[in-house]
């Protein structure tokens, strides 16, 4: 049996809090379950966060440039659901049962490993997610400006976009590029954003910035052999939480599928080469 170390971060889209998902489904979970299914023993590390400074492109350098351990980042992730908790937007929102079972299972040692040295001395499959913090802070579009129409269409006017736009993509190229250079044989698949939330004005208001935004994140892993970018237009709005940007139960499942379709097709050539 081949072994692999699925790592998973670093924003909140892999963070199964919606009131529906009473069984605390993510994407990340289904994706570890097919693993295990084709015969591969996967050991998951879940680094989803839901609250700066813990969910963006600036928490992953963090992490790959210094020797931060497995058991600081579940403080952080605890931290971070504290500080949503107190904000009164996301205040039933918990870390998922399958992720409190796997660090409640590390002994002290396992604990004490830092994310780099796992990175670099195992296989490993990264999931990267997938921007959508970078995007919310570079377009300041937080809750207040989402809610009001005048303000979103202000916060994400062409004549900032393209900018706030290619600064997020830089971010996670050096990122991808620290990674690689860690370990040359990781696979790294990147999720794309899908179009947010069931409010109308929003969706509508979205759509374009979100298309040049995925066209060039698809277009940097393209320029990486070990890099891949998952396609998740085919999320609706039936996917989606009603107001904020998070993937409701179904959605997680469609996500789960996506990237569970991507990293068979690669399964595959491998096999056949």
């Amino acid at each position: 049996m081949s072994k692999i170390y699925l790592i998973g971060g670093v924003d909140s889209f892999g963070v199964p809090y919606t009131r529906d998902n009473k069984e605390h489904i993510s994407y990340f979970d289904i994706l570890a379950n097919y693993l295990k299914e084709k015969n591969i023993e996967t050991i998951k590390i879940d680094m989803f966060s839901m609250s700066t400074p813990y969910n963006d492109t600036d928490y992953i350098k963090e992490l790959l440039k210094k020797d931060i351990t497995i058991d600081t980042i579940h403080k952080n992730q605890i931290e971070s659901i504290d500080i949503c908790r107190k904000s009164g937007f996301f205040q039933f929102i918990k870390l998922p049962k399958s992720t409190k079972r796997f660090y409640n299972n590390l002994n002290n040692e396992e604990k004490d490993i830092s994310l780099r040295k796992i990175i670099k001395d195992n296989k490993v499959i990264f999931i990267y997610s997938c921007g959508a913090n970078d995007f919310l802070k570079s377009m300041n579009t937080d809750l207040g400006k989402l809610l009001n129409p005048k303000k979103l269409k202000a916060a994400i006017s062409k004549e900032k976009l393209s900018k706030e736009i290619n600064l997020i993509i830089e971010k996670i190229k050096n990122n991808l590029e620290m990674l690689i250079k860690q370990n040359n044989n990781i696979s790294i698949y990147i999720m794309s954003i899908p179009i947010p939330t069931r409010v109308r004005y929003i969706r509508k208001a979205l759509v374009n910035p979100l298309k040049e935004y995925n066209k060039k994140l698809k277009e940097l892993c393209d320029n990486y052999k070990q890099v891949y970018y998952i396609d998740n237009s085919n999320l609706t709005k039936k996917h989606m939480a009603h107001i904020d940007w998070h993937p409701n139960k179904e959605g997680q499942k469609q996500l789960g599928f996506n990237i569970c379709n991507a990293i068979s097709t690669n399964l595959n050539k491998k096999n056949e080469s």
